[in-house]
């Protein structure tokens, strides 16, 4: 308990720093600042941090950090070209939809990653996810190309889940 105490007051006040720091910020006034920041850090990890599992320095590993920074540019990536092709769906005549529910499976382990995961499925348009069951996850697709899962999966999630596995292994 104490080590995840320790962690998630440390990691409050480096956001509190980051958030209060300005160039032209006096010291007074940071030192102000500075103190109110660690007595609200240490109450609010105080009932929080029990909270926290598997909490750690070594999620802050350079290689995770670059891993999910790439994470992101593929997830921007992924979203324009679900856009571009929803308006190429929406400005059809003829609206070539066909939509359903499939079932894709999931290696990620961690609830934090397949949270990830599911979101950067429900943010690209065209997709969301509607259910979780261990490694199942529930999407509904706006146009079904495949019913078979690992099909389906690879399809859907594409690089989401292998970025996503470096960033939580």
């Amino acid at each position: 308990m104490e080590g995840k105490f320790a962690y998630v007051t440390t990691l409050l006040i480096i956001i509190w720093i980051a958030l209060i720091y300005s160039p032209n910020i006096t010291t007074e006034a940071f030192l102000e600042e500075l103190v109110a920041g660690v007595i609200i850090s240490i109450g609010v990890a105080a009932i929080t941090s029990k909270n926290f599992e598997g909490l750690g320095i070594k999620y802050l590993h350079p290689k995770r950090i670059a891993y999910f920074i790439a994470f992101f540019f593929v997830f921007l990536k992924e979203m324009v070209k679900a856009n571009l092709n929803m308006a190429r769906i929406v400005l059809s005549p003829k609206l070539p939809v066909k939509p359903g529910i499939v079932e894709i499976e999931t290696d990620l382990k961690l609830p934090s990653a397949k949270l990830f995961l599911g979101n950067a499925i429900t943010l690209t348009p065209g997709t969301m996810t509607i259910d979780y069951s261990n490694n199942r996850a529930y999407i509904h697709w706006v146009y079904v190309e495949s019913t078979e899962p690992k099909k389906a999966g690879e399809i859907i999630k594409g690089k989401f889940e292998r970025l996503l596995k470096e960033v939580s292994s």
